[in-house]
C-alpha cells in the first residue's frame, strides 16, 4: 500500500513539475517588451560663430531620465554644459555657444534606471 501511495504520488509530482515550464513560458510571451529610450544629439552652425549644441531623447516609458550634454575643446577643457531631469515623452536639451576655429567634442551622458549610457562625437569647426 505504501508503494502505491509513494508511486502515485512521485507521479503527479513528475506531471506537474513537467506543466510548470509550460505556465512559465506563457507567461513570458504575454509580456510585451520593453521600449527602448533613443537618443540623438550634435553641434549646428547658426551664424557667425554661433553654433546650436542639442539633444533629442525619446522616453517611450515615460520614466525618470537624468541628462547633460557638455561640450568640450581638444584639450578636453569644458566649454558649456546643460542638463535637466526628466519623465517627459521627448526630453530636449539645447544651448548656444560661441565657437572658433578648433576641435571640439560634444559628449551626451544620460542615466535610466541606474544604468548610465554614454556617447561622445567630435567636430572640427
Amino acid at each position: 500500500m505504501k508503494k502505491k501511495v509513494l508511486c502515485v504520488t512521485l507521479a503527479l509530482l513528475m506531471c506537474f513539475l513537467g506543466i510548470m515550464p509550460t505556465f512559465a513560458d506563457a507567461e513570458k510571451e504575454a509580456l510585451p517588451e520593453r521600449a527602448q529610450v533613443t537618443a540623438s544629439y550634435g553641434l549646428n552652425h547658426v551664424s557667425g560663430s554661433t553654433y546650436k549644441m542639442w539633444a533629442k531623447i525619446k522616453n517611450p516609458e515615460m520614466v525618470s531620465i537624468s541628462a547633460t550634454l557638455t561640450l568640450y575643446n581638444a584639450s578636453y577643457s569644458q566649454i558649456a554644459s546643460v542638463g535637466t531631469t526628466s519623465s517627459n515623452l521627448v526630453i530636449t536639451l539645447s544651448k548656444n555657444v560661441t565657437l572658433s576655429s578648433g576641435t571640439y567634442y560634444l559628449r551626451l551622458s544620460y542615466t535610466v534606471g541606474g544604468t548610465t549610457y554614454t556617447s561622445e562625437k567630435s567636430y572640427t569647426i
